[in-house]
């Protein structure tokens, strides 16, 4: 149903007609036969957005469908939109008092040019991240995907979806933040912590042998000697995870993937070089490693000869692949960065606030060296190319230390 959120001045108010009983929408047809002149239906989501007033008609298809329209040369018709709870309106406070309290700008309910693409928030600093809280069940032809893919095509950087709902999140279809459950005085409470629970992970790397503890993806018993990556749940707060992302100090992996997880732009590189980049890439087999690890214990049978075959050069993808050359002052930055932010550990109030400060400026200082070194002529990459250049490179020498 199209234009489902009306106001009716009989009284009730700001209402989701798809969600009437069916004797409800059948009176409220009938008392709305002479829409203009019976000024019952006013369309919600003129008045909010533009404080105009256009009063709707309704009626019943044939097939048992609910039509509400705009009178003819007013308004095109408006998707489907939800009905805002008081839960989901607390979240969204919560997300925007600590973006402007981080110095980001929030815009609540913010619309793309196209007019269909919507925020629940929109939080932009370095980037920008587009907040979608998720209460209930996704309507047909509006889920999460579709408005994931309308949101990037956007430009917005990222798509944060949010629920507290298990159910809601593995139906989802996308990479999504799944929290605790909180009530409403707990939502409201900014020291109440909102903990992620799932969506936001740490990827692992290892050499794959019998000495390192993990189980190989190819079920060796004495590893395969080749280079594995894979992710295990982490733990961030809901307000933290909010001060990072507009940042660009957590990044989405598989955004329009069910198996897409959040993590650090570092994990993400990591993920990135082993995998490769874009929805659904090698998703399939890692889901397959995850499954497997659900139904067994141990590993799979092998041969002998198979266990302990040589392992070949292609194999080994991760550390081998190169790094392009960029100035030294970009490492420098960069790793002085990461140095303030692994400051942040341990610490609480205001000494926690004091050191985020000074990370913050650390962090700034080096998204304007990239800007202003992708800026120039002799330069073929973009900025983000630069930027993950830099973070590769400073992970690269990491690693080889």
């Amino acid at each position: 149903m199209h234009n489902n959120l009306i106001y009716l001045t009989d009284g009730r108010g700001k209402v989701d007609a798809s969600k009437l009983s069916e004797i409800a929408w059948a009176g409220l047809v009938a008392d709305n036969r002479d829409s203009v002149r019976r000024q019952l239906v006013k369309c919600a989501w003129c008045w909010d957005e533009d404080h105009v007033t256009h009063w709707m008609k309704t009626y019943s298809r044939n097939g048992g469908g609910r039509v509400i329209s705009h009178q003819p040369g007013e308004s095109a018709d408006h998707p489907y939109q939800a009905l805002e709870s008081d839960e989901h309106k607390a979240y969204c406070d919560r997300v925007e008092r600590v973006g402007v309290a981080e110095g980001f700008q929030a815009q609540r309910e913010s619309r793309a040019d196209d007019g269909r693409t919507r925020s629940d928030v929109l939080l932009i600093g370095v980037r920008r991240l587009s907040y979608e809280m998720q209460h209930s069940p996704f309507k047909p032809g509006y889920r999460a995907g579709e408005r994931t893919r309308r949101a990037l095509a956007a430009k917005r950087d990222a798509v944060a979806w949010h629920t507290d709902s298990s159910v809601i999140a593995d139906g989802a279809r996308v990479a999504m933040l799944r929290s605790n459950q909180a009530r409403l005085p707990q939502i409201e409470n900014p020291r109440y912590e909102v903990r992620i629970l799932g969506g936001y992970r740490k990827v692992l790397v290892w050499d794959c042998s019998s000495r390192e503890g993990h189980r190989c993806p190819l079920g060796r018993y004495a590893g395969c000697g080749a280079t594995h990556v894979d992710s295990q749940p982490s733990a961030i707060t809901l307000d933290d995870f909010i001060r990072q992302a507009p940042a660009g100090l957590v990044l989405p992996v598989w955004p329009l993937d069910r198996l897409g997880f959040w993590a650090t732009p570092q994990d993400y590189q990591i993920w990135v070089d082993h995998f490769g980049e874009g929805s659904r890439s090698g998703g399939t087999g890692v889901g397959r490693r995850r499954q497997s690890e659900q139904q067994a214990d141990g590993h799979s049978r092998r041969t002998a000869a198979k266990d302990h075959a040589p392992v070949l050069p292609q194999q080994r993808t991760y550390r081998s692949q190169a790094v392009p050359d960029i100035p030294d002052e970009l490492i420098h930055l960069e790793r002085w960065a990461m140095v303030q932010r692994a400051k942040l550990a341990g610490l609480d109030g205001e000494a926690y606030e004091a050191q985020w400060k000074v990370w913050r400026r650390a962090a700034e200082d080096f998204h304007a060296a990239v800007t202003e070194y992708a800026t120039q002529d002799d330069v073929g990459m973009s900025r983000f190319e630069v930027e993950q250049a830099v973070k590769k490179a400073v992970r690269h020498s990491e690693v080889e230390s």
